[in-house]
């Protein structure tokens, strides 16, 4: 098993939504600097939230590997069927990401604000 169950704590959910939040907004301001940095912080505000998502149901995710993946799918899970296109979105930035992060890969200024746009409409 990938999560592992966890005391609710809503002042820790809280936290985590308005540090989504906070990153989202990090995100659309970096689309003028830094395509890749404005990527990879719309990625960390979708986790942000799933994980907390996650901590409302009193699970978490193990530290392992997989444990992004984890997330995403439990916040599938839990969240409205209609929305399977924003997860797909979701899995594709986490592998973009990974690639960018751990190999050569790179973010273009359209991908990256269809990412920032998309993140602040849902």
């Amino acid at each position: 098993m990938t999560t592992k169950p966890q005391k609710i704590d809503p002042k820790q959910v809280r936290q985590f939504l308005a540090d989504a939040d906070k990153k989202a907004a990090a995100a659309r301001k970096n689309l003028v600097i830094d395509e890749e940095t404005a990527y990879q912080t719309a990625y960390q505000a979708m986790l942000k939230g799933s994980l907390a998502l996650m901590l409302s149901h009193g699970q978490r995710p193990r530290a392992q590997l997989g444990h992004h993946i984890a997330i995403i799918e439990f916040a599938q899970k839990h969240l409205d069927p209609g929305l399977a296109g924003t997860f797909a979105l979701f899995d594709r930035m986490r592998r973009k990401r990974n690639d960018s992060f751990y190999d050569i890969a790179l973010i273009s200024d359209v991908e990256a604000r269809m990412r920032c746009v998309r993140l602040k409409n849902n």
